[in-house]
């Protein structure tokens, strides 16, 4: 997909010196694009737990644990 191939580029140094590229990376940086792709989960129990809470929370509030990656009220509980 798009992303991996984006991210690929910016880790390549001669995209990054690209004028065309070096526009785009910088466009995506300014709406908050992450580089690094998100880790799923934490090994850190007290995360785990909150996380878990969370979702719980929302699947009362939703009906469902199909949490949008995008979910803006809660983007942690989105991506993990």
């Amino acid at each position: 997909n798009w992303i991996v191939k984006v991210r690929s580029y910016h880790k390549n140094n001669d995209k990054k010196q690209d004028p065309v590229w070096k526009k785009r990376f910088a466009q995506l940086e300014a709406v908050g694009f992450e580089w690094k792709v998100p880790v799923l989960c934490s090994p850190n129990e007290d995360v785990w737990q909150q996380r878990l809470d969370e979702l719980l929370e929302y699947k009362e509030a939703n009906g469902d644990c199909r949490v949008p990656r995008t979910y803006k009220e809660n983007r942690k509980l989105g991506r993990w």
